[in-house]
């Protein structure tokens, strides 16, 4: 896949919010319990594939990346289920991965469909108009919900999950059950891997610019008040990056994904179903998960 001139990130996170009216009861502001009590759990068979041999120099060995992470998770907060991939655009390799293809809540996740949705209008690429585009970025920088659903119910729907993963050739995502809760579409780590490298590669540079600087520039905490930076923004310290969070407190499990590319260069993907713990131990494992591969990154980076 082609790439574009490395973009200059600016350090910042962003989230997923919690769901639109009907799937959330508030509880301490984020409590919330699905209309349908059905939560996914992993399969059964865990498949770890990292994708490099000692004859691709000069990565470092990979074999162990995704087991850290995924063991770094569950030892924080034991019976999380983990999608993980670990990609370099500057390689165009997958380095690592695990249990890419699972299906798991999108949670925010889904506003990058949404955004990319709003600028595909009629098949040509092409920003709204002003207005349009200061919701956008208050949507992506400020995980904001009201927005979301006013470009969900305003574009279709559950059609902009349908026909955006096949605009983007997406294989695992799904719109939502319930055609009103967004934030219960279902994707994998692979697919949020291919909708990153769409919006970075594919998008016309004009179009994809407010959507990148608005990644770039999350603010903490969201709009909704909730701590977005857990995952990639307090575990890997000191790098750029440019992220999407997602959260969701179902009533029986906490969905908490932290994705997005770290120093223009990395993309990475961590999907997690957590049992029912505390908002700050799930952001702790998450966290714990992705600071392992920070070590890893200086590696790479000097190669």
């Amino acid at each position: 896949m082609g790439r574009r001139i490395g973009r200059t990130l600016a350090a910042a996170g962003l989230t997923a919010a919690a769901l639109t009216a009907g799937t959330v009861v508030a509880t301490d502001a984020h409590r919330a319990a699905p209309v349908s009590p059905a939560v996914a759990t992993a399969p059964e068979d865990t498949a770890i594939s990292p994708v490099a041999s000692t004859s691709e120099a000069p990565y470092p060995d990979l074999s162990s990346v995704a087991r850290e992470v995924s063991d770094a998770v569950t030892a924080a907060s034991r019976g999380t289920s983990v999608g993980f991939v670990l990609y370099d655009r500057e390689s165009d390799k997958e380095l690592a991965s695990l249990d890419a293809d699972s299906s798991y809540y999108t949670a925010s996740l889904v506003k990058l469909l949404i955004a990319i949705d709003e600028v595909h209008a009629d098949g040509t690429w092409a920003l709204p108009d002003a207005d349009a585009v200061e919701d956008l970025t208050d949507m992506l920088e400020g995980s904001n919900d009201a927005i979301a659903s006013e470009f969900w119910e305003r574009n279709g729907g559950n059609a902009i999950v349908t026909r955006t993963a096949a605009l983007i050739g997406l294989t695992h995502t799904t719109p939502p059950t319930d055609p009103t809760q967004w934030g219960m579409a279902r994707t994998s780590a692979s697919d949020v891997v291919a909708t990153y490298e769409y919006l970075l590669d594919v998008i016309p540079d004009e179009v994809a610019a407010p959507l990148l600087a608005a990644l770039a520039g999350a603010r903490n905490p969201a709009d909704d008040g909730w701590d977005q930076y857990f995952g990639i923004p307090d575990g890997l310290a000191g790098r750029s990056w440019q992220i999407k969070q997602g959260w969701m407190i179902l009533r029986n499990a906490l969905v908490l994904n932290t994705t997005g590319v770290v120093s223009g260069r990395y993309v990475v993907v961590l999907l997690t179903q957590q049992p029912a713990v505390s908002s700050a131990k799930g952001r702790a494992a998450v966290t714990a998960g992705i600071k392992t591969l920070g070590p890893l990154l200086t590696q790479l980076d000097a190669t």
